[in-house]
């Protein structure tokens, strides 16, 4: 794949992954960038995000790990479903922009796996994850 072609998949990628309507885009996530192997996705967090003690609820931050992962694992062309999760809650995710990095630690022919990490306005990490995804190789159409 050359870089033009490079460039439209990454494209691609990011208007799926932010197409109105669906269950990430509803909740307030958004992929910001996407690269060979990564990806970055941001949420600003509010009132509806917040748990009863007033924090960002866990699985906000496990969905938006999952997003950005998932985003990153059709970097090089294949559809990717989530097989697996392990994720640690490190600290109190508050309200305002929460941001969210996952980075390859192996990307194979039918399997990938993704650090992922949020992060909140000052840098304090809420959430890390191990993403694990099944490939389909060849199958992420460039135009939407």
């Amino acid at each position: 794949m050359d870089n033009d072609q490079r460039q439209a998949l990454y494209r691609t990628i990011m208007q799926r992954a932010n197409l109105p309507g669906t269950f990430t885009a509803e909740n307030g996530i958004s992929i910001t960038a996407v690269g060979d192997g990564w990806a970055e996705g941001e949420l600003q967090a509010d009132s509806h995000h917040m748990n009863p003690m007033q924090i960002v609820h866990g699985g906000c931050l496990c969905t938006m790990m999952d997003q950005v992962a998932g985003a990153a694992a059709c970097t090089r062309g294949s559809t990717c479903r989530t097989i697996n999760c392990d994720i640690r809650y490190l600290n109190p995710g508050p309200a305002g922009c929460l941001r969210s990095r996952a980075e390859a630690i192996h990307m194979g022919h039918g399997t990938a796996v993704f650090h992922a990490r949020v992060t909140d306005e000052a840098g304090n990490i809420c959430a890390d994850g191990i993403y694990t995804f099944r490939l389909k190789q060849g199958a992420y159409p460039i135009n939407p």
